[in-house]
């Protein structure tokens, strides 16, 4: 089967929705399909252009995977102009490149514009689009503090979206159920399948040296990882950081990423000595950095419940560790860490109670080992990557199965 994918995250991207894509597309080709990628420029989390990529396309190989690359503006992070103006240029960059003719093309949203610009391509061209929804726009815009225009524009974007495409991929059973009962799409358009954990823990750099050099001999590492944005609401741990400083906890939180806040909260954060500012890490230090720490974090702005589920959980729960999430207690995170056992839900937006909770890890030794334990059974019974990609391959063949039998039908 040919396989085209296309979303403007991919390799050497190594935070976000890129790591799925990446794995994803060199899954289906393990199967025996051939899978073509058109993706842009490397630009996240950092929100730049950080490879100095030069022209208007690029075309590579990377690891059996042809990929296109297309030039667009890089944008600032949240849904601004300059976001959108990112999603148009991509969209229409990926919709007039070359697409070779595939049997069904899988497009990744976010980029909700630009998936747009590839579902109409594609029933221009009667080649079935799937739409692999990772973040849901039109909750996000409500969630983070959009208007109710704005959020409302978006819903009606993404539902004509959504029910154009041949089909709707989601990453939760949430998702699945916002789709169908609040954009209207068929429910027997829409798959649920999870995504998975991609840190290989057997390739992880010393977890003792990692600690020792970024956090010397602190007693407790309490580290949150990934982009640092609007819906992380990251200033609740500086908070809780200048807490631990004016109580003398044995606490350090560590931020481990980059993102469009993080000088934003490197200022915030400015003599805090609880507090360590990490870069963005390689495969090998990023799963020493998960091995090392005490408890691992998640922290999400007060408010938000449906729009994302956090990447980062399936690499926290395969390591073992003690998950805090400071979440709304019926949000899709909570959902996912109360399925997985791995820790306590704390009010979110509450730094005196983020402090307290990681230092009561600290105290309750088996308590944690319990969570850590319960978590890595969670990933090893559910976020297996092999399951996933079958899953989805046998999802886009049915979807080419259909296609074939109606383009067969009009021939007839």
């Amino acid at each position: 089967m040919k396989i085209l994918i296309i979303g403007v995250n991919y390799a050497p991207e190594i935070s976000g929705i890129a790591p799925y894509t990446t794995a994803m597309a060199e899954g289906l080709v393990a199967q025996g399909h051939q899978v073509n990628v058109i993706t842009g420029i490397p630009h996240y989390p950092q929100w730049s252009n950080y490879t100095n990529f030069t022209g208007l396309t690029r075309t590579e190989t990377i690891n059996g995977v042809n990929v296109r690359r297309v030039r667009h503006v890089i944008g600032s992070g949240g849904m601004g102009l300059s976001r959108i103006l990112q999603e148009v240029t991509f969209g229409l960059g990926a919709a007039i490149s070359p697409w070779h003719k595939p049997d069904v093309v899988l497009a990744v949203s976010p980029a909700l514009i630009s998936t747009g610009f590839q579902v109409l391509r594609g029933r221009l061209g009667k080649a079935p689009v799937t739409v692999w929804v990772q973040d849901l726009y039109s909750n996000g815009a409500r969630e983070i503090g959009g208007s109710d225009t704005k959020g409302k524009l978006l819903e009606q974007l993404e539902s004509a979206v959504l029910k154009a495409a041949s089909g709707v991929l989601v990453i939760h059973d949430r998702f699945r159920r916002h789709v169908v009962d609040d954009l209207g799409v068929k429910e027997e358009n829409v798959c649920v399948s999870r995504n998975w954990s991609h840190i290989d823990i057997s390739l992880a750099a010393d977890p003792g040296e990692v600690r020792r050099k970024y956090f010397g001999d602190a007693e407790l590492v309490a580290i949150h990882t990934g982009n640092m944005g609007a819906k992380q609401y990251l200033e609740n741990i500086v908070n809780a950081a200048r807490l631990a400083d004016q109580r003398g906890s044995k606490v350090v939180f560590g931020l481990v990423g980059n993102g469009s806040r993080r000088e934003a909260l490197e200022e915030l954060g400015r003599g805090i000595d609880h507090l360590v500012f990490v870069p963005s890490l390689d495969d090998a230090e990023y799963a020493a950095m998960l091995q090392c720490a005490d408890v691992l974090l998640v922290n999400e702005k007060p408010g938000l419940r449906e729009s994302a589920v956090p990447s980062k959980l399936t690499s926290y729960f395969i390591q073992g560790k003690p998950v805090v999430a400071a979440t709304e207690t019926d949000s899709a995170t909570s959902d996912e860490v109360r399925a997985a056992g791995a820790g306590p839900i704390i009010t979110p937006g509450d730094p005196a109670a983020l402090l307290a909770t990681v230092e009561d890890m600290a105290g309750s030794v088996n308590r944690a080992s319990q969570y850590g334990a319960s978590a890595r059974r969670f990933a090893e019974e559910h976020l297996s990557a092999a399951s996933a990609f079958q899953r989805v391959g046998s999802w886009l063949a049915g979807l080419s199965a259909v296609r074939s039998s109606v383009t067969t039908k009009e021939m007839e």
